[in-house]
C-alpha cells in the first residue's frame, strides 16, 4: 500500500488546477480521503460520526464514512465533514501524549500538519508525529501526538487514487447556481455541496462507475428526487443529507428508473439473486428477504435518513445498489 509521498504530487496539482465542478470555499484543498494506519490498516475515525468540538480520534475499521474522509488544504489542514471540522491538537498541546481531536477551523498551528514522505504526518506547532497510542492496532485505539520515533504506529496511508478503496469511481457533479443567489440560495448550495461530497467519496470508493450528474435547487420540490438521466433535484432543506443525496443518486443509477427494475420486482419482493446474496451476505442472515417496490428498495435503501444509524450503512447502500445494477445488467 503505497505512503503519503504519491499522495503530496497530487495535493500539489489539485490544488493549482482544481478539478471540480463546483466552488470550492478558501483556502483550497484536495481530497485526502481516508487516513489508513501503515500497522493496523484501521483509519482516522471520529467516533460516532460526532461533530462535537474536543471528540478523540481513533482507529477504525475504514468504511468509506464521512468521519473518515479527510482533506488537505492550502493552509495545510486536515478538514472532515467537507471542510467544517479540523484535526486539531487539543488546548494548542505541545507535549506527548497530547489528544488529537476535532474542532472548528481556526487556522491555528495546532490545526496545521506536514504530510512527510516517509508516511509520518506531525503537528506544525510541536514538531511532533500523529501517532496510534501505544502501537495499537485495534479499534478503538486513542490517536494522540508523540515524539517520532519511526514506528509503524506512526506511519499513514491514504486511500485516495483507490489504494485502500475496492473501486475507483468516477462519477462527478456539477451543481447549477443563480448567477445572484439570494441567501437562501447560498445556504442551500452550501448544504448540498456537503451533502453531495459525502456521498460521493462512498460511492466512489465501492462502486466502478462513472456519470455526469447535474444538481439544482428547486424550493418547489416537495422533498428530492432523482432520474436516471442523471438529474437530482433537492427542495426541502432537511434533504440535504449525505443520506438522501446517496438515495437520490441510486436513483441516477437504474434504482426503480431503469426499465429493467420492474420486471425484478414480485410481490414486493426483489427476485435477482445477486441483491439478495449481497443482503444475505451483509447482514450474515440466510434467510433475509429484500423487499422492493416501483422506486425503492429495504432494507439498506437509505429511504429515510434517519435509516442511516452508522457510517457502515452508508457502504451497505452503495454494496446494494452495485448488485441491484448486477441483477438488471448496467
Amino acid at each position: 500500500m503505497p505512503n503519503l509521498r504519491p499522495f503530496l504530487a497530487a495535493v500539489t496539482a489539485a490544488l493549482a488546477g482544481s478539478l471540480l465542478t463546483v466552488a470550492v470555499a478558501e483556502p483550497a484543498s484536495a481530497a485526502l480521503g481516508a487516513i489508513r494506519g501503515a500497522s493496523s490498516g484501521r483509519c482516522v475515525d471520529v467516533p460516532s460520526a460526532s461533530k462535537t468540538n474536543g471528540t478523540q480520534v481513533k482507529l477504525y475499521d475504514c468504511n468509506g464514512g464521512s468521519n473518515q474522509q479527510w482533506n488537505y488544504t492550502s493552509g495545510r489542514q486536515l478538514r472532515a465533514y467537507a471542510g467544517t471540522k479540523c484535526l486539531d491538537a487539543y488546548n494548542n498541546g505541545t507535549t506527548a501524549g497530547t489528544q488529537v481531536v476535532i474542532w472548528d477551523c481556526g487556522g491555528g498551528t495546532n490545526q496545521q500538519w506536514n504530510l512527510n514522505g516517509d508516511g509520518t504526518v506531525t503537528n506544525v506547532l510541536s514538531g511532533l508525529c500523529l501517532d496510534a497510542n501505544g502501537g495499537g492496532t485495534g479499534n478503538g485505539t486513542a490517536i494522540i501526538l508523540w515524539t517520532c520515533n519511526g514506528g509503524a504506529n506512526q506511519r499513514w496511508n491514504s486511500t485516495t487514487g483507490g489504494a485502500g478503496c475496492p473501486a475507483s469511481g468516477g462519477i462527478t457533479y456539477t451543481l447549477n447556481r443563480a448567477s445572484a443567489p439570494t441567501a437562501d440560495q447560498t445556504d442551500s448550495y452550501n448544504r448540498i455541496t456537503e451533502a453531495m461530497n459525502l456521498a460521493l467519496t462512498v460511492y466512489n470508493c465501492y462502486l466502478n462507475v462513472s456519470k455526469s450528474l447535474s444538481i439544482h435547487y428547486v424550493p418547489s420540490v416537495p422533498t428530492a428526487d432523482g432520474n436516471y438521466n442523471g438529474t437530482i433535484r433537492f427542495g426541502a432543506k432537511s434533504t440535504m443529507v449525505q443520506a438522501t443525496a446517496m438515495h437520490e443518486i441510486a436513483h441516477t443509477l437504474g434504482v426503480g428508473t431503469y426499465s429493467g427494475w420492474a420486471s425484478r420486482v414480485s410481490n414486493g419482493r426483489w427476485t435477482g439473486a445477486n441483491a439478495l446474496n449481497q443482503l444475505r451476505t451483509l447482514d450474515g442472515n440466510s434467510s433475509a428477504v429484500l423487499y422492493a417496490d416501483g422506486a425503492h428498495f429495504w432494507p439498506h435503501g437509505l429511504n429515510q435518513a434517519s435509516e442511516a444509524t452508522s457510517a457502515d450503512e452508508f457502504v451497505r447502500n452503495v454494496k446494494m445498489v452495485a448488485a441491484l445494477r448486477q441483477d438488471m445488467g448496467l
